[in-house]
């Protein structure tokens, strides 16, 4: 099979999409838990959806007030629709989205690679998707997956209406704009960022001024959605709209629009997770992208140039997690990795129709040589997903890793004796706050964040009158939690560690051996398993 004849076969670029799906399904049939620890809590807001309608208040968390839930709804309302239309658990649905997901970027990616170069390179795009690292952030269950299918697409609709002058593809990629942004904040700001860019581009490079129609054609349906939502909020509740004017949407939503801390990556971590295969295949693409200079290849350039300064901008005094940009920078360099393929597959045609190297001359060199590319990418895919490490996480702090996903065998137990002792009007309080969102979402029980105030005995900040009051009835203490040198000279005592996401309550001696030192005297223990103790609070 020769690169001619795979151009007449459209269908192929379904291939790599397939591969995705399948690979999915190595790590989602061996594990069943869905992968990752985020999925915990996007499986709560689910059910929070599901079970109370629209709300910005996710009642599980900070009881008895409540917590913003401060994420865009789209993906939960997935998760909720498919669970309470199939009957299934939202946990299983999240499984069941794993391999769908990675299919379908991989597919979008393929799609727009063929749009713009062709089969081989759509072919070749997708491959090199799975060839990275970056393939065990993408079989994960998360919005911003989700976001990752619609961005590919809208980057090249915005290309489509410039190129042949259509504003109606701007608007539909304003559409797939929409869509992004009520999935994701980040994959927002990336695709926002990157149709601004190339805007520029248009205006710098080209002098096409009428960019400016497609640019507003883009941003028309969500500028029609904010003036009716501001003129409805005018109407029926003008004291919201002066608070989000003063206090802005995340005073509303919850909604971060910035990050708290940054992260960079070191240049190997940076290229390895990235992968050889699309680095060197981008770099051909590149060379003839800068050649010929055409408005696809410059877009494509362009792409890649601005997901490579937001990586980082914490040069810049911005935070940023640059771990986190790198699977968008990973679209377009796919796309040109796959451009690059095809190149290579016309540089060996050219070889051989020159006569030089007769022994080269048969078109199963071609073959060969996408064949040894796929089989590479393959490879790579199925032993990123197959190390057991891909589905243990951990959140760090300075005495070392704590798991948080997946849920173990006592973590399970304990969420079970919930499920069939709890009572759902009270709250618990409980030293491993990564435990407790387990809790909230496997059964339903609304957590309380004053461990440090109600859970140690004559504390003075603890009225029993004031724990009715708030509706803590549970305290929970991990007893794993325990300080690595244990201060046996002194009374027991507590100690918050900051542990990425929470703070985890550690005690200075052995918890189960020092107990009734721990335990308040309003409280009485009702279960124990190997990692956990529960007391009840007598009122």
């Amino acid at each position: 099979m020769d690169h001619t004849s795979i151009n007449s076969r459209k269908y192929l670029i379904l291939i790599p999409a397939i591969a995705a799906l399948i690979i999915a399904l190595i790590p989602t049939l061996k594990y069943q838990w869905p992968l990752g620890w985020d999925i915990i809590y996007h499986v709560q807001y689910a059910q929070v959806y599901a079970h109370n309608g629209f709300t910005l208040i996710n009642p599980l968390l900070n009881a008895p007030v409540g917590q913003k839930i401060g994420y865009p709804p789209l993906f939960h309302f997935l998760i909720a629709a498919m669970g309470t239309g199939l009957g299934i658990d939202f946990f299983q649905v999240a499984r069941l989205l794993q391999p769908l997901l990675a299919m379908a970027i991989v597919l979008s990616v393929s799609y727009v690679a063929y749009k713009l170069y062709g089969e081989i390179a759509g072919i070749g795009a997708g491959f090199l998707m799975l060839s990275s690292m970056l393939v065990e952030r993408m079989i994960l269950a998360l919005p911003e997956n989700l976001a990752l299918i619609f961005i590919p697409l809208a980057v090249y609709l915005y290309y489509r209406s410039i190129q042949d002058k259509k504003l109606k593809m701007a608007i539909l990629g304003g559409l797939l704009f929409i869509l992004v942004i009520g999935t994701h904040q980040a994959a927002t700001l990336c695709l926002g960022l990157t149709i601004i860019t190339i805007t520029l581009m248009e205006l710098v490079v080209y002098r096409d001024f009428k960019v400016l129609g497609n640019f507003v054609s883009f941003f028309l349906l969500l500028m029609g959605i904010v003036i009716a939502g501001v003129v409805a909020l005018q109407i029926f509740a003008p004291e919201l709209l002066q608070t989000i004017m003063q206090q802005g949407i995340s005073a509303l939503t919850g909604m971060s629009t910035s990050l708290d801390y940054s992260r960079s990556l070191g240049i190997y971590s940076y290229l390895g997770n990235i992968g050889a295969l699309v680095l060197i295949f981008s770099v051909i693409g590149a060379v003839f992208a800068l050649k010929n200079h055409r408005r696809k290849d410059n877009l494509i350039l362009v792409w890649i140039m601005v997901m490579i300064i937001l990586s980082n901008a914490y040069l810049l005094g911005v935070n940023v997690i640059t771990y986190r940009v790198l699977i968008y920078l990973l679209i377009p360099l796919s796309i040109l990795g796959g451009y690059g393929i095809k190149i290579s597959c016309c540089k060996i045609k050219e070889y051989q129709e020159s006569g030089k190297y007769p022994r080269f001359s048969s078109p199963n060199i071609r073959a060969g040589f996408l064949v040894v590319i796929l089989a590479i990418s393959m490879l790579s895919a199925v032993l990123t997903v197959t190390d057991p490490d891909i589905a243990v996480y951990s959140a760090k702090n300075e005495f070392g890793k704590v798991q948080i996903a997946p849920p173990s065998d006592s973590e399970v137990d304990l969420a079970n004796w919930f499920r069939e002792n709890g009572n759902q009007s009270r709250s618990v309080v409980i030293s491993n706050q990564f435990t407790g969102m387990f809790l909230a979402t496997e059964a339903g029980m609304p957590l309380n964040y004053g461990f440090a105030h109600y859970a140690l005995k004559n504390h003075t900040d603890t009225p029993l009158l004031r724990l009715k009051e708030i509706n803590v009835g549970y305290l929970v203490y991990d007893k794993n939690l325990v300080l690595p040198a244990e201060d046996k000279d002194n009374p027991i005592y507590m100690r918050s560690i900051n542990s990425e996401f929470f703070s985890l309550y550690y005690f200075s001696k052995n918890i189960t051996q020092n107990f009734p030192q721990i335990k308040p005297d309003y409280a009485t223990k009702v279960y124990e398993n190997d990692d956990f103790i529960v007391c009840t609070i007598d009122y």
